[in-house]
């Protein structure tokens, strides 16, 4: 792969994440009687309205990242195969200048996505 995982990288990564035993949770201790039932109902009523937020913002997360891609996949192809064709009437009978057309188009419309690799491997 490169640079971008190497064996120090990952090491380094490793070390910062926190380590997982197991998973003991222990919930704070409400006590015993018709209190303790009540709060016990209340905390689990808000807990429940906490994960419905969550899960809302996540399912939210989901579809603007799937649109996001619908969109650069619509932009890659259609939009670039658009244009192989528009000038396909140059190149008929041509094979080395179909051949240029088609790596300058490839080249333009996917070296944004490399570039942004590259400066995030270039930024860490």
């Amino acid at each position: 792969m490169g640079n971008i995982l190497n064996k120090k990288r990952v090491k380094t990564a490793a070390d910062k994440m926190p380590l997982l035993d197991g998973f003991e949770f222990d919930p704070p201790d409400v006590g015993d009687g018709i209190g303790g039932i009540i709060l016990s109902i209340i905390l689990w009523l808000i807990i429940t309205v906490l994960f419905t937020f969550l899960l809302y913002i996540l399912g939210v997360f989901f579809w603007v990242v799937i649109l996001l891609f619908a969109a650069m996949l619509y932009w890659i192809f259609f939009r670039a195969l658009r244009l192989v064709f528009k000038n396909s009437k140059h190149c008929r009978g041509n094979l080395l200048k179909s051949f240029g057309f088609g790596f300058f188009y490839s080249f333009l419309y996917i070296s944004w996505i490399y570039g942004i690799i590259f400066l995030a491997n270039y930024l860490n």
